[in-house]
C-alpha cells in the first residue's frame, strides 16, 4: 500500500519508533536510505574482499601447512563472496533486499570465525597466533558501525555474532573462563557504542532527509519532492490503468491577511489550512506546498467526478473552519479556489499542473471560493490562456 508520507514524517524530529524499526519508515525515506547502504555495503565488501586476501602470507607464515592451505581457501572463497556481493549489490533496490545483504555480513565471518575456529582447534593461548582468530567477533561488531540502522536491525545483526561466540566458547569449553568474561565484557562495551554510533547516523540522515524535501514553516512536502512523488505515483496509476487527478489550492486573499495582521498571523494560516487539508485526505494522497499559499493534492485512483465532489466538500468545511490567530482570542476564517485536473492519455504531471492552474485562474476571475475542473481542451486551450492573460492585463 502507498503511504501518506506527508502525515508519517510530519514531525521534524524522529520519534523513538522512527529510530527502533524502518516500519514507520515512508517509503520516499526507505528509497533513501537503500541508496545510502548501498554505497557503504559496496565500499565494506570491497574492503573486506581486500583486506582477507592480503592476511593470506601471515597465516602461510606462522600456522601449519594444514592449518594455512584450509584457511587459505575459506579466506579466497569468502573474498569471492564479498566482491561477487559489491558487483551485485548496485542492482539491488528495495530496502528489504539491502538488509537481506547486510544479514549476509555477520552471518558469512561468523561463518569464517566458526571454520577457523575447527581447523585450529579452539586455540586458547594468548602467546599463540591462532589465539588472533578468536578475536575475529570484536572485528565483526566494529565494522557495522558504518552502516545507519535501526535499534530493532542493529540488535539482530549484532545477536548473530553473539550466540555464534557463545555456542563457540561453551563447546571449547571456556565460556566462563575469566579471560573470555572479560573479552564479553568488552564487546558488550563494543556493541553499545557501535549500536550508538548506528542509531546516530540514522538520526542524522533523517534529519537531513526531512530538511532536504519538506517546508520549513508547514512540515509538509516541499515543491521539489512532491513534484517527483507526485510524478512517480502517476506513472503507477498509468501501469495499472487507475485514474490519477490533481487539485490545486490557491487561499484566496493571503496577501490582505498578510498586511492586515502581519506575516506571523499568515503563517498561523498557512500551518492550520495545512494541518486541516492532511486530516480529510487519505493515506494514498500525496499533500504539498507548491509554492506561497498554494498547495497540491495529488488524488491516486481518483476519476474526475470523485475529485469534483472532494474538492466541493473541501470548499464548504474551509468555510467553516476557524483558524486561531492568537491575538485577543481571535479567529480567522478562510475561503480557496481550487483548480481541478484529471490524467489522459499521453498526459504529463506539467501538462496536468497547467491545467489544474488554469482552472484555478479561472476560479479567481470568477468570484472565488470556488471549484473549476479543466478537461483537456486541445483547440481552446491556448485560446483560454490569451482570455485569461487579457483579464489580468484588464485588472
Amino acid at each position: 500500500m502507498r503511504e501518506n508520507i506527508s502525515k508519517t514524517i510530519k514531525s521534524k524530529v524522529p520519534y523513538f519508533y522512527d529510530l527502533w524499526s524502518s516500519q514507520a519508515h515512508s517509503l520516499s525515506f526507505r528509497n533513501t536510505r537503500s541508496d545510502y547502504l548501498r554505497s557503504r555495503i559496496m565500499m565494506l565488501s570491497s574492503v573486506l574482499a581486500v583486506l582477507l586476501i592480503l592476511w593470506i602470507p601471515f597465516d602461510i607464515l606462522f600456522l601449519t601447512s594444514d592449518q594455512s592451505i584450509k584457511i587459505t581457501f575459506a579466506r579466497l572463497f569468502l573474498s569471492c563472496f564479498f566482491f561477487s556481493l559489491a558487483l551485485k549489490n548496485h542492482q539491488y533496490n528495495s530496502l528489504t533486499q539491502i538488509q537481506f545483504c547486510i544479514t549476509l555480513f555477520p552471518i558469512s565471518l561468523n561463518i569464517f570465525y566458526l571454520y577457523c575456529s575447527v581447523v585450529l582447534d579452539f586455540p586458547d593461548s594468548n602467546l599463540n597466533y591462532g589465539y588472533i582468530y578468536t578475536l575475529l567477533p570484536i572485528i565483526h561488531v566494529a565494522i557495522l558501525t558504518i552502516l545507519p540502522i535501526t535499534f530493532k536491525e542493529s540488535l539482530s545483526l549484532l545477536s548473530i555474532t553473539a550466540i555464534t561466540q557463545i555456542c563457540t566458547d561453551y563447546y571449547a569449553g571456556r565460556l566462563f573462563a575469566p579471560e573470555y568474561l572479560a573479552i564479553y565484557w568488552l564487546q558488550s562495551v563494543l556493541a553499545l557504542m557501535v549500536i550508538w554510533s548506528q542509531v546516530s547516523k540514522l538520526h542524522m540522515l533523517m534529519r537531513l532527509y526531512r530538511q532536504a524535501i519538506l517546508d520549513p514553516l508547514t512540515g509538509i512536502y516541499n515543491r521539489r519532492m512532491l513534484l517527483q512523488l507526485g510524478k512517480k505515483n502517476m506513472l503507477e496509476c498509468e501501469l495499472k490503468g487507475e485514474p490519477f487527478s490533481v487539485l490545486l489550492f490557491d487561499i484566496d486573499k493571503f496577501k490582505r491577511i498578510n498586511d492586515t495582521w502581519g506575516h506571523s498571523v499568515g503563517d498561523k494560516v498557512l500551518t492550520g489550512f495545512t494541518s486541516f487539508v492532511q486530516s480529510k485526505i487519505r493515506k494514498t494522497d500525496l499533500f504539498g506546498r507548491y509554492g506561497g499559499e498554494e498547495f497540491v493534492l495529488f488524488l491516486p485512483d481518483c476519476p474526475p467526478d470523485t475529485a469534483i465532489k472532494i474538492s466541493n466538500r473541501m470548499l464548504i468545511a474551509i468555510r467553516d473552519l476557524k483558524l486561531p490567530i492568537n491575538i485577543d482570542n481571535q479567529s480567522l476564517s478562510i475561503t480557496t479556489c481550487i483548480g481541478i485536473s484529471t490524467y489522459s492519455e499521453n498526459d504529463t504531471l506539467a501538462s496536468m499542473l497547467e491545467r489544474a492552474d488554469l482552472a484555478l485562474y479561472k476560479c479567481k476571475h470568477s468570484g472565488r471560493d470556488c471549484s473549476h475542473f479543466h478537461p483537456i481542451d486541445l483547440h481552446h486551450e491556448n485560446d483560454e490562456r490569451l482570455k485569461i492573460a487579457e483579464k489580468i492585463s484588464i485588472n
